[in-house]
């Protein structure tokens, strides 16, 4: 589970899709279930531009981190 130090994730590139699926597996829900996850509870606090090819971006705030860890609860997964 990522730190709650951390205000801020960014990922850039080829670390958009990467940081998914550590989401995915800290909290034990799908990479579809984290997309859904941020956009519903945690829209302000997440920029996710999917790009073409290596130009990707994903940006999480604290928000976004606690939305994920309700939804992982929700699911019985984190």
């Amino acid at each position: 589970m990522p730190s709650s130090a951390s205000a801020v994730h960014v990922a850039e590139d080829g670390e958009a899709v990467g940081s998914l699926r550590r989401f995915s597996e800290w909290f034990r829900l799908t990479p579809a279930a984290v997309v859904s996850c941020l956009r519903e509870r945690a829209a302000e606090g997440v920029i996710l531009d999917a790009g073409r090819g290596r130009r990707r971006l994903l940006v999480v705030d604290a928000r976004g981190l606690e939305a994920l860890c309700e939804c992982g609860a929700d699911t019985g997964g984190a």
